[in-house]
């Protein structure tokens, strides 16, 4: 026996993981409820109904109303965002610059929001219910295509730019997704609308090809 006694394992209580559960359990049905209902008319009752628990028990998770379906928003987009990182590193698997990538994220992005509609309205609602939430999930996302940006640019395949420009242009790209969502369903192959909209994107971010020497100069060589 060691001498300093006895070595003792701690172990998480059982309570604990069922506690996790029942917290998975209240998310997913917050997350259905407000599908079918939106943010604004999603009810706590109707959540624990749902859950097939007491309300008390969303009250211990969570406190209130507002946290519950502020940790439901936050799940989503982290859900969303770990989609698009999937189709990341697909894409970088397969080799190619910022466009290669970006069109492999946008892709997903399509296939998403064709699956899950309702999502995309909640992401539209907590706007104007959490703007606090909804700016902190911008500045994210900002951060994120900023950092692929200059990816880009390091590899050559997106023309040099400020700091400056790569904040307006990770706006722009963030922004432009509402165009996407618009046409889904709507106009073509998943893939016509996404290659149109890349066309427009690569029109302005590509890095221009090298410039081919002139006859003339040849000759004067």
């Amino acid at each position: 026996m060691d001498a300093r006694g006895p070595t003792t394992t701690r172990t998480r209580p059982e309570g604990y993981a069922k506690s996790r559960t029942t917290k998975a359990q209240i998310l997913a049905a917050a997350l259905a409820e407000a599908s079918d209902r939106g943010l604004h008319n999603t009810s706590v009752s109707r959540i624990a109904a749902r859950a097939h628990t007491a309300v008390g028990s969303l009250n211990y998770h969570f406190g209130t109303r507002k946290e519950l379906l502020r940790e439901m928003m936050q799940l989503l987009m982290a859900d969303l965002g770990a989609r698009l990182a999937a189709a990341d590193v697909v894409a970088d698997a397969a080799g190619g610059g910022f466009f290669e990538r970006h069109r492999a994220e946008l892709l997903a992005y399509v296939q998403y929001v064709r699956a899950n509609p309702a999502h995309v309205r909640l992401a539209d609602e907590i706007k104007f219910l959490e703007p606090d939430l909804y700016r902190r999930g911008v500045t994210d996302w900002v951060e994120l295509v900023s950092a692929k940006l200059r990816a880009g640019i390091a590899d050559g395949s997106v023309r040099p730019m400020e700091e400056t420009e790569i904040a307006a242009q990770a706006h722009f790209l963030l922004g432009a997704r509402q165009f996407l969502e618009d046409l889904v369903g709507q106009v073509g192959r998943d893939e016509e609308v996404v290659d149109s909209y890349l066309r427009l994107v690569r029109g302005g971010l590509g890095a221009s090809p090298a410039p081919k020497p002139s006859a003339r100069g040849e000759r004067a060589r």
